[in-house]
């Protein structure tokens, strides 16, 4: 085999090797984010659709089967439409009533978000400290930020 031909088959699988990146890439950038409020909205359009949402956990739907290792609760939009979720994985330790959370993964037939991902969101502590009143947030008990009273 001579250079040239050598040559020509090691341009060729980089070049493939650049194409399923970019292809794997594409299909992972394909995922909506949608509301539930869109999600219940498209109705059997979106069985089967990769998708993120997020809304807020309905605290007395949460069912935990540590047998299966598969958590089954609720969310619910702004505007209060409810969205069944069921996870199979580890429960995150946050799944607290009100808080948001974010999934990721699909509608299936039945009306049941199967996630594959499930991130809970803290609320933050520096909210609380604005909704309190303090101007900010970073200042706590008189010391400037980064301070140490000394």
């Amino acid at each position: 085999m001579n250079i040239k031909t050598k040559l020509i088959i090691a341009v060729g699988v980089v070049i493939a090797v650049i194409a399923s990146l970019v292809a794997v890439g594409m299909s992972q950038a394909n995922t909506f984010y949608w509301t539930i409020d869109e999600m219940v909205a498209q109705g059997e359009e979106a069985v089967g659709k990769a998708v993120k949402l997020s809304g807020f956990i309905v605290g007395d739907s949460i069912e935990w089967q540590p047998d299966k290792v598969e958590l089954h609760f609720q969310l619910r939009s702004e505007t209060g439409q409810i969205l069944p979720v069921v996870y199979r994985g580890m429960k995150p330790d946050t799944m607290v009533d009100g808080w948001e959370a974010i999934v990721e993964g699909q509608m299936n037939a039945d009306g049941v978000f199967e996630a594959d991902q499930l991130y809970v969101k803290c609320p933050s502590k520096y909210e609380a400290m604005e909704e309190a009143g303090m101007e900010n947030p970073h200042e706590t008990q008189g010391l400037p930020m980064g301070g140490t009273g000394q």
